[in-house]
C-alpha cells in the first residue's frame, strides 16, 4: 500500500512549525524545555519511521548526541545545562533533517498540485460536470477524477498525477483545490 504523499508533507510540514515555540522556550529558559524537545525528536522519529525514512537515523543521532552527557564522567557542570546547551546548538540540524525530508515530496505535491488545478480547470470549462448542492462533495470529486482518467485528451495529464501521487492523495489534492462555484452551469 502507498503511504500518503499528501499526509506527509503535513505532519512534516506541522513538525517544523513547532519548532519556533521550542526555540521560545529554550531562549525563555524554560524549565520544561528538554521535555518539550525530546517529545517533539521522538515523534519526529516516529512519523519519519512510519514513513520507512532515513532521516529518522539522524534524529536518532542528534538524539545522542543530547543525551552524551548523561553518561558522561565528567561532572562539571550541571547535567541539565550541558543537555540544553547541547540540545539548543543542535536545534538547527534538527530541522534540516526534517526539512531534508520534506523538500521532495513538498516539490512532488506542488507538481501535482499544478496538475491537479489544470484538470479542475479544463474540467469546469467544458461544462462536463455541474456542482449539484444536493450531491456529496466527494461524489463530485469522484465523478471529476472519474472523467479525467476516462476523457481521452485528460488522460495523459491523470496519468502524470498518477506517476506522483496515490489515487487517495489525487483525491484529498482535487477535493483541496476544488471550487464548486466554478462548476455552476451557466
Amino acid at each position: 500500500m502507498l503511504r500518503s504523499t499528501f499526509q506527509l508533507t503535513r505532519q512534516l510540514s506541522d513538525a517544523l512549525l513547532e519548532l519556533p515555540g521550542i526555540v521560545r522556550q529554550f531562549e525563555q529558559k524554560s524549565p520544561q524545555v528538554m521535555a518539550t524537545l525530546m517529545d517533539w525528536i521522538r515523534r519526529a522519529e516516529d512519523l519519519l519511521s512510519t514513513h520507512r525514512l532515513v532521516e529518522a537515523a539522524e534524529l536518532s543521532g542528534l538524539k545522542a548526541r543530547i543525551l552524551a552527557p548523561v553518561f558522561d564522567d565528567d561532572k562539571r557542570g550541571t547535567l541539565r545545562r550541558r543537555q540544553q546547551t547541547i540540545a539548543i546548538g543542535l536545534v538547527h540540524e534538527l530541522q534540516l533533517s526534517l526539512q531534508h525530508a520534506l523538500q521532495p515530496r513538498a516539490l512532488k505535491l506542488e507538481q501535482a498540485r499544478d496538475m491537479a488545478r489544470q484538470l479542475l480547470q479544463i474540467v469546469a470549462q467544458s461544462g462536463a460536470i455541474v456542482y449539484d448542492p444536493a450531491v456529496d462533495f466527494e461524489t463530485m470529486v469522484d465523478r471529476i477524477w472519474a472523467l479525467c482518467t476516462q476523457h481521452e485528451q485528460l488522460k495523459p495529464l491523470a496519468a502524470q498525477l498518477k506517476m506522483l501521487l496515490s489515487t487517495d492523495d489525487i483525491r484529498l489534492l482535487l477535493a483541496e483545490e476544488l471550487d464548486p462555484a466554478d462548476f455552476v452551469g451557466g
